[in-house]
C-alpha cells in the first residue's frame, strides 16, 4: 500500500469533523430535551465548527483521491470507504442544520412538581391550535416537555408579537381534582423551568 500515511490522515479529516460536530449538536439537543437547558454557546460552536470543517473535509477528500489514484486498481474498497466517510459529512451537516432549525421553533419546559401531597394522574397542554398529553407526574418529581409556540400577527412587523395562550391542565390522582394553569410567555427556542407549589401556583422561580 503506497502512501498509507496519506490514507490515515484523510480518514482523520473525515472522522474529526463528523464526530466533533455530532457531539456538539447532540450535547445541545440533550440539554434541551432532558433538562430544559439552552446551551447557547454550543449552538454558536456548532455553526463555527461547520465552517471550520469545510477546509478540513476538503483536504481529506484530496488526500483520499491522491491515495486512490496512486494505488489504483488496488485497495479499491479502502479508497471507496475513505471517500465515502468524508462525503458523509455533507448530508450529516444538512441534517443537523434542518434539525436545529426545527428545535429552535420549540419551547421547552421543565415542570418541578413541589406539592408533596398528591400525585398527578394527567398533565395536558391545551391551546386553540393543539392538545398534547404529557403523562403522569409524581410528587417532588419533574418532567420535561416541549411545544411549538404560535405567534399572532407574526408578519405584522411587531417586535413583540402576541403568542397564542397555552393552558396546562393538571389532574390529581387521588381526588380527580382538575386545575388549569396559564403558562407564562415562552418564545420559540426558549427553555423555562416551572415550579408548581402545593396550592398549584405556577412559579418561574422557586423561593
Amino acid at each position: 500500500m503506497k502512501n498509507k500515511i496519506i490514507y490515515k490522515i484523510g480518514l482523520l479529516c473525515g472522522i474529526i469533523p463528523l464526530t466533533v460536530g455530532l457531539f456538539i449538536f447532540f450535547a445541545w439537543w440533550i440539554a434541551r430535551a432532558f433538562f430544559a437547558i439552552d446551551l447557547n454557546s454550543f449552538e454558536e460552536y456548532g455553526f463555527l465548527w461547520i465552517i471550520i470543517s469545510i477546509p478540513i473535509a476538503t483536504i481529506g477528500l484530496l488526500l483520499e483521491a491522491i491515495f486512490a489514484i496512486r494505488n489504483y486498481p488496488n485497495f479499491i474498497r479502502q479508497s471507496i470507504f475513505g471517500l465515502s466517510l468524508i462525503l458523509l459529512n455533507i448530508p450529516t451537516a444538512y441534517w443537523v442544520l434542518e434539525k436545529q432549525a426545527d428545535l429552535d421553533k420549540r419551547a421547552y419546559v421543565k415542570i418541578y412538581y413541589k406539592s408533596g401531597v398528591v400525585d398527578l394522574s394527567e398533565l395536558k397542554l391545551k391551546s386553540s391550535y393543539f392538545e398534547k398529553n404529557i403523562g403522569e407526574l409524581e410528587c417532588l418529581n419533574s418532567k420535561v416537555f416541549y411545544y411549538y409556540p404560535k405567534y399572532i400577527n407574526e408578519r405584522s412587523g411587531d417586535s413583540y408579537s402576541e403568542i397564542e395562550p397555552i393552558t396546562l391542565i393538571l389532574k390529581t390522582k387521588k381526588y380527580d381534582q382538575i386545575v388549569e394553569l396559564r403558562l407564562p410567555r415562552i418564545e420559540k427556542g426558549e427553555c423555562l423551568k416551572l415550579y408548581i407549589d402545593k396550592e398549584f401556583n405556577p412559579l418561574t422561580k422557586w423561593e
